[in-house]
């Protein structure tokens, strides 16, 4: 019983470290400016390049990245945007990001060096940037 204990904490601290760090939790980890640039090779839905930089929609589309889960095994997708994040230390954070039209799909996002890692955005935060996406391109 106490070797199934210490087994459980080593697994409870082992998904601790795996999770995402949170960046939501204070002005001062928000990212200063969030940019959204077409891929040329998607071509399945219109496009527009956009960029965040105001504080209310960065920090919304940082709580839907907070909030996105990971999707287990191979990705096989096609990403609509390539998403760069300039962190305050002026460091970039890349993905790839899909979000479509549609409001019954989940938007996708992939991290841009490691292309096998893939989250999956829930779909009330997945609307709410879709909006903020179309209010950016009307």
């Amino acid at each position: 019983m106490k070797k199934a204990a210490i087994l459980l904490c080593i697994f409870a601290v082992f998904l601790a470290s795996c999770t995402h760090t949170n960046t939501s939790g204070s002005d001062e980890n928000l990212p200063s400016l969030i940019t959204l640039t077409c891929n040329p090779d998607f071509t399945y839905e219109p496009c527009q390049d956009v960029q965040f930089d105001e504080h209310d929609e960065i920090w919304i589309i940082m709580g839907a990245i907070e909030n996105a889960e990971l999707i287990p095994g191979n990705l096989n997708y096609g990403a609509q945007y390539k998403m760069s994040i300039t962190n305050t230390d002026r460091s970039v954070t890349k993905y790839d990001f899909s979000i479509g039209t549609d409001p019954e799909m989940n938007a996708l996002l992939v991290d841009g060096i490691d292309t096998t890692t893939g989250y999956s955005i829930p779909l009330e935060d997945s609307n709410q940037l879709r909006s903020l996406i179309e209010r950016r391109t009307n």
